[in-house]
């Protein structure tokens, strides 16, 4: 099942570093910025001042500096402007920028937004893992084989959401909206507007307005309501650019308040569907929206706002852009051109820098004329400030090779294979699966694979579904793909309700070396992300020697362990099972999370609607085939040395390759366990597969016949034209991207 719960931040991410920014900023530069510029760290103010930072990493903002802006710096901007009305714009760069990055978009804006009488304020905010992941994308990416743009954007959706792309942006969203709670620092900047704004003296010189960029349209869909809240009487302008809120969140924050006319005008700023698609982030082939959608939101192809084929087919949302008697503006990229509603942008990242948006915004706000505009300063960036812009130095995937004769790819097999013994604490530790790893490796090499093997320290839950992602994202028709893993299984809370399938609701997890406390498992879910991106042509089987089961409910009842025998299913303990909860963005139990973060993940829940039916397994063939140890509610052993499905499957391999079907190799597995047998194999997958003779190419005549394989010793069946059956895949294949295309 396609899980709702992405895995959390990489280890790795959170140790790397990101990229150094491009622009040194003096001392005076910086004193310069702080009138207008709120630094915040996980949506918070510091509480240390630092009255002359030599550095942006010196920086902070603490309540005195926001008080310092209504108090001392907006009320000598007023007396420059008096008696003209000054407009107010909070300014929302995008949440996956780090700090230096975002000073550098404040010192681009600042003195042009003055130049033109608004007073600007500009939050800076930050995940720190954004420039993180996308450099590891970028890794992950070279060398890959050559796919269509469709498929390749499969597998780059695939890899950041196991990365932890959806992890990363659960903790931006976080960001954003404990800003502007109790204890917040946006909650601070809410409270000193409305108190500025109902002064009598002020009231009627200045307005309040927000501009928000791509994840900055979150930000503001919390602080608006808040700063409304507060006493901030409305908004007379919300101008959203690429706005990456999903559109339940805008349809529960923004929406009434654009209805009850508390933001008298709101408008986004967004590219057309076909720019979108064409927008390129380096490594991605479309626009970061479409990332966000398919990968980093929990429930796949997710309503984002910023997205012309979401917003314009959401009914709340068409009523108020497009409708007969539209009350928002809804300007396209690049097609409008009349200021003040035009842009130019043609990525998704491009918004905040062109020169068309931001000066058609600045109209807006300001109610200024296009002869007396101050243009907008373009070029004093001294680097991309957004990752996805940065060029990684990808090239395109490199073609795979193909059979001159039939146009298909060239058949490899390739196999990982997965041993962990040496769990870190000494009860998990087991002596059997190294040694496994290592027999299905050899057989496998005997049989003409190309092996990769994965054990104990390197065995983390990272590696393990990178690895297996590699695999598939490596292959061609016609590769042979093996997975076998042999370790610990468990199961964990369901936290997303797509396991319907008894009273108890767990999702199956394999336990990788990292697992005790940290929640880093790899569950049932995570794989089902990598299945359903197997290509088209490509036959993928998975050896589970574990308590991992593909189809279990509960975990299964451990009897006690025959002399010289060890099961391969571990309990989580309290403290695992919340680390698992955490890692995944659910709420957690303990009273360790702080009042802020507690308060904003239940903002957070209040704005996004649940999904009305769980998230399951996208729509289209299964390729994968599991086999696995045991039933659901029994236990996978271990004993002489070897896990007892592998020391009787193993010797089978080799004269059951293509000669018996998938469904014959387990029957005849459990043949050999016996009439008394503990533990009972057993064969997950489609119907079809079942037939489909053991590590044979999905490309053979006898998969596409889907009829059961012959006896033992037969050999494969003859007489089909193998040829003809390769060109029926292709054409198959290109109905299938057709089809993706006019959707």
């Amino acid at each position: 099942m396609a899980t709702t719960r992405p895995p959390g931040v990489s280890p790795d991410l959170r140790a790397t570093a990101p990229r150094a920014a491009g622009r040194t900023f003096t001392a005076a530069e910086l004193e310069a910025l702080r009138p207008h510029v709120i630094l915040l760290e996980d949506g918070a103010l510091s509480d240390r001042q630092v009255d002359a930072p030599a550095s942006v990493a010196e920086f902070t903002t603490t309540a005195h500096d926001i008080e310092e802006i209504f108090r001392t710096h907006l009320p000598a901007f007023l007396e420059e402007h008096r008696p003209g009305n000054v407009p107010i714009v909070v300014y929302a760069h995008g949440g996956l920028v780090d700090r230096a990055s975002g000073f550098e978009i404040a010192w681009q804006q600042v003195d042009w937004w003055k130049a033109n009488g608004i007073y600007p304020i500009h939050i800076v905010w930050q995940t720190a893992f954004g420039t993180a992941l996308w450099d590891a994308l970028g890794r992950w990416a070279k060398g890959r084989r050559g796919w269509v743009d469709e498929a390749w954007d499969g597998f780059l959706e695939t890899a950041a959401r196991l990365l932890g792309g959806g992890g990363i942006w659960n903790d931006m969203k976080l960001d954003a909206a404990a800003a502007s709670v109790d204890g917040g620092g946006a909650a601070k900047l809410a409270d000193e507007l409305a108190a500025f704004m109902k002064d009598a003296a002020n009231r009627d010189r200045v307005t309040a307005n927000a501009v928000g960029h791509s994840a900055g349209s979150i930000f503001h869909s919390y602080f608006v309501p808040r700063a409304i809240d507060a006493g901030v009487p409305e908004f007379e302008h919300v101008d959203l650019l690429a706005p990456a809120v999903r559109i339940d969140t805008f349809r529960t924050k923004l929406v009434p308040l654009v209805e009850d006319g508390r933001v008298q005008h709101l408008a986004v700023f967004e590219m057309d569907d076909r720019t979108e698609r064409d927008d390129d982030c380096k490594v991605y082939r479309k626009s970061l929206l479409y990332l966000v959608a398919a990968s980093f939101e929990p429930q796949k192809d997710t309503p984002i706002l910023g997205m012309q084929k979401y917003l314009t087919t959401d009914p709340v949302c068409a009523r108020l852009f497009t409708g007969a008697r539209p009350r928002c503006d809804l300007v396209i990229a690049p097609r409008d051109n009349r200021r003040p509603s035009a842009s130019a942008s043609t990525s998704h990242g491009g918004f905040d820098n062109d020169a068309s948006t931001m000066e058609s915004v600045a109209m807006r706000i300001g109610r200024i004329a296009e002869r007396d505009l101050t243009r907008f300063p373009g070029g004093l960036r001294h680097r991309e400030v957004v990752p996805w812009e940065a060029d990684l130095g990808v090239d395109a995937p490199a073609v795979a090779a193909r059979d001159a004769t039939t146009g298909a790819g060239v058949t490899r097999r390739v196999a990982l294979c997965i041993g962990i013994d040496e769990y870190p604490d000494d009860n998990d530790r087991l002596s059997g699966c190294v040694a496994d790893a290592r027999q299905w490796a050899e057989a496998f090499r005997g049989q003409g694979f190309d092996v990769t093997e994965l054990t104990d320290a390197a065995a983390t839950r990272d590696a393990i579904v990178m690895g297996i992602l590699d695999l598939v994202a490596n292959s061609s028709p016609g590769d042979v793909l093996a997975v076998q893993y042999s370790g610990h299984g468990t199961f964990v809370p369901d936290l997303d309700g797509d396991e319907d399938d008894g009273d108890v609701a767990n999702d199956e997890a394999l336990c990788p070396v990292d697992f005790r406390g940290t929640g880093r498992l790899v569950i049932d879910d995570d794989l089902a992300r990598i299945w359903d991106v197997i290509p088209e042509g490509v036959s993928l089987t998975a050896f589970f020697d574990s308590c991992h089961s593909g189809s279990a409910n509960r975990a299964p009842d451990v009897p006690p362990p025959p002399e010289g025998s060890r099961a391969r299913v571990v309990t989580l303990t309290r403290a695992d099972r919340e680390a698992y909860r955490a890692d995944r963005g659910a709420p957690v139990e303990e009273d360790g999370v702080g009042p802020v973060r507690a308060a904003a993940a239940a903002a957070i829940a209040g704005a996004e609607l649940p999904a009305t039916a769980p998230a399951g397994r996208a729509a289209g063939p299964r390729r994968e085939v599991l086999l696995s140890a045991c039933r659901a509610t029994e236990v996978a052993w271990e004993s002489n040395g070897h896990g007892d499905f592998t020391s009787r499957a193993v010797p089978l391999l080799a004269a059951s390759i293509g000669s018996v079907s998938n469904r014959a190799f387990v029957d005849t597995i459990v043949e050999q366990f016996g009439a008394n047998r503990r533990q009972t194999p057993e064969f997950h997958g489609e119907d079809v597969l079942g037939g489909r003779l053991l590590l044979s190419p999905a490309t053979d005549p006898t998969a596409a016949t889907g009829a059961p394989g012959p006896e033992p010793g037969q050999g494969p069946a003859r007489g089909t034209d193998r040829r003809t059956a390769a060109i029926v895949s292709i054409l198959r294949a290109t109905a299938d991207l057709l089809e993706q295309g006019d959707g």
